[in-house]
């Protein structure tokens, strides 16, 4: 097994799309006061979304392994959204929680693979007469 890293980057390219400016966003709302905790949670459910669709966009174009190719895209842009992350609690001068970041990358890995599964229905749909 060896993964395309054009796809992945690809992948990881198409998940920051939506899920950089979600969490640039989610920084900002967790920073206001009064915090609004819709807007806070709807930001991070945008983050998550975009790490489905990497997993989504690597899941097209690889040529096999689906499903590695989506997770290896959306752990790609885990990295940069975490980065983010925890330079806004720095900022905010609130603590660093590792379990947190580790569930935030376990949401990263499932996302990658939901979205490369739903790449892969997609893709037996078209081939199937």
């Amino acid at each position: 097994m060896t993964l395309d890293r054009m796809v992945v980057v690809r992948g990881a390219a198409g998940g920051l799309i939506l899920s950089m400016p979600a969490a640039l966003a989610n920084v900002v709302f967790a920073d206001q006061e009064p915090k609004s905790q819709i807007l806070v949670n709807l930001s991070f459910l945008a983050v998550l979304v975009g790490f489905a669709l990497a997993g989504f966009v690597a899941g097209l174009d690889a040529p096999d392994d689906l499903v590695v190719h989506g997770i290896a895209a959306a752990g790609i842009a885990f990295v940069p959204i975490e980065v983010v992350s925890i330079l806004g609690r720095l900022d905010r001068g609130d603590p660093l929680s590792v379990p947190a970041i580790v569930i935030v990358a376990a949401f990263a890995v499932l996302g990658g693979r939901t979205g490369a599964q739903l790449a892969a229905n997609r893709r037996a749909r078209k081939e199937t007469p």
